[in-house]
């Protein structure tokens, strides 16, 4: 380090213990989706020799959702990996000229990251949806709403890709207004959908729990299971909602705050295809 270099290191190392304890998480995570896909994919996939078309998508849609998590995991690692190796290993310019080398490779990879996120919660939208108008028997009245609002978020989705492509791919210096509103819009329909299927299910819970109590008093497994998933959804939608509020920046003002971002970051990677996975098994 020469005299003349005004690299942040102090700020750079707190960047990287945030990412390291966010990889931490996420690597548990990941170990946990392991055991629950293997688990899904014998129930669905070889568990009573059910072939239906419905089952077949369902574990194809898990899968894919996995396939995701795992590249996004592999790209947080690889980022991680790539700092140090431009920081501390690379030789050539200052600190900060390298960091800045790095930020420019970065860049591309953030994007995929970003898309093949918002891919993966779309999917498990869409498996969460699926999984509440099921309780309700596919009724059309029911289906309408939750379908508009996964199509609207597809489209943002659209847009946000778009809207970068136009840009120059530019996300790490800071994307364009339309870019962070089509995104942020992308956040609060997935908090949506998602709110809606979970009182969906809820709703359908308590009209069977009433069912039941009139006829013998007693909760029964399916009761049970409605239960489940209702208080598992509302876990996910506390995450998904925290999640949601740090889009706007502002817990990243503090030091607690970027903590906090970064270990949400890290394991929303896992979290999102982990509970429509939960679902399903």
């Amino acid at each position: 380090m020469s005299a003349s270099d005004n690299f942040n290191y102090s700020q750079w190392g707190t960047n990287n213990y945030h990412t390291i304890c966010g990889l931490i998480a996420e690597s548990a995570l990941y170990g946990i989706y392991i055991a629950l896909v293997a688990y899904a994919l014998r129930l669905l996939g070889f568990g009573d020799g059910n072939r239906s078309k419905p089952r077949l998508l369902t574990l194809f849609s898990l899968l894919l959702m996995f396939a995701v998590s795992t590249i996004l995991w592999a790209l947080d690692i690889t980022d991680f990996l790539r700092g140090l190796h431009k920081i501390l290993i690379d030789t050539d310019g200052t600190a900060v000229q390298r960091n800045a080398d790095y930020l420019i490779e970065l860049n591309p990879r953030v994007v995929i990251q970003t898309t093949f996120f918002s891919v993966e919660y779309l999917i498990g939208d869409a498996v969460v949806v699926w999984r509440a108008c099921a309780v309700w028997g596919y009724s059309r009245k029911i289906i309408f709403l939750p379908i508009l609002m996964l199509t609207s978020a597809t489209v943002l989705v659209s847009i946000f890709v778009g809207c970068l492509g136009v840009h120059d791919w530019a996300y790490i210096a800071g994307e364009p207004e339309t870019c962070y509103k089509s995104y942020l819009g992308v956040f609060f329909l997935s908090l949506s959908t998602n709110l809606m299927a979970t009182t969906l299910i809820a709703t359908r819970a308590w009209m069977h729990h009433r069912l039941l109590l009139r006829s013998s008093g007693q909760k029964s497994t399916v009761t049970r299971i409605l239960i489940l998933l209702v208080e598992s959804g509302l876990i996910y939608l506390l995450i998904w909602a925290t999640k949601s509020i740090s889009a706007f920046g502002t817990l990243s003002s503090t030091l607690t705050g970027q903590f906090a971002v970064s270990m949400l970051n890290s394991m929303g990677n896992q979290i999102v295809g982990l509970y429509p996975t939960l679902l399903v098994s």
